[in-house]
């Protein structure tokens, strides 16, 4: 049963990756890319309050900004091979890292954090635990996120190589695919038994009754800074900057934190940090 699974959803994997781009063009706002006064390329996770904070920004200053959203390989890839958009938002600041040397990220501003976590159905039928050798169970259907395609991809294959089980767990994974929202589809289709996902679209009201998260051990959670970087050919750089401020305002980080990004303790530091 497994491998039949593997075989269909990584057919539906690679269709569903080079089919990327018109899917995400049915999830954009109706303002256009050409209409646009600003262009945010955003991981899918972190859209939710990203959203309700441009929706007030645009309100403010009279201007319509289109956001982009995908899993934050593509996007990079995209935005670096089009040179087009003026904010690029990944889901951890490796990708600034990584691509230092391409001279396209700028400015930051530090919004909030990503960490990993166990998800499961809800209930926890199969009584799942922290163990990350779990993973190696092969009566227990895994479903991760690819490392070549998403910013939870490469924090879930940091973590793995970690507990030095990385290829072991690779291999006894029912299907690879593209980003944190598959990751909750695999366990509403039943194709998984456990995933490992953002712990913060675990705390959403679509996913809060659906699914259990399970917290990891600090050393495996991957925390990762989740930071808005300008982008080098940005057509209009001072209202992305002010954008960015208004993000990583003291209302920005609250909206962050609503939606889990920042527990109590990080809100009240990067506070002080804006006062």
């Amino acid at each position: 049963m497994k491998s039949i699974i593997s075989l269909l959803s990584s057919l539906a994997f690679i269709c569903s990756f080079f089919a990327l781009t018109g899917c995400e063009k049915a999830k954009q706002p109706e303002k256009t890319q050409t209409q646009a006064d600003l262009v945010i390329y955003s991981g899918i996770t972190m859209v939710k309050p990203l959203k309700v904070l441009a929706d007030e920004f645009e309100r403010l200053h009279q201007i319509k900004i289109h956001i982009v959203q995908g899993a934050s390989g593509y996007l990079y890839h995209t935005l670096r091979s089009q040179k087009t958009g003026d904010i690029y938002f990944p889901g951890t600041e490796t990708y600034r890292i990584e691509h230092a040397e391409d001279n396209i990220l700028l400015d930051r501003v530090l919004v909030g954090f990503n960490r990993l976590s166990f998800v499961v159905q809800q209930g926890n039928p199969k009584s799942l635990n922290s163990d990350i050798r779990q993973l190696l169970n092969p009566n227990i259907s895994v479903v991760l996120a690819s490392p070549d395609s998403s910013a939870v991809g490469k924090a879930t294959k940091t973590a793995l190589e970690d507990a030095n089980i990385c290829m072991k767990v690779f291999e006894n994974v029912t299907y690879f695919t593209t980003d944190s929202h598959r990751l909750f589809k695999s366990l509403e289709n039943g194709h998984a038994d456990i995933t490992m996902n953002w712990y913060a679209s675990t705390v959403w009201k679509e996913n809060a009754n659906k699914v259990d998260a399970i917290i990891l051990h600090d050393h495996l959670q991957q925390k990762r800074r989740l930071e808005l970087n300008l982008l080098r050919f940005s057509k209009n750089p001072e209202l992305a900057k002010k954008f960015m401020a208004y993000a990583s305002s003291k209302h920005g980080l609250k909206t962050f934190a609503d939606y889990g990004f920042l527990l109590p303790d990080e809100l009240a530091t990067l506070i002080k940090t804006t006062e």
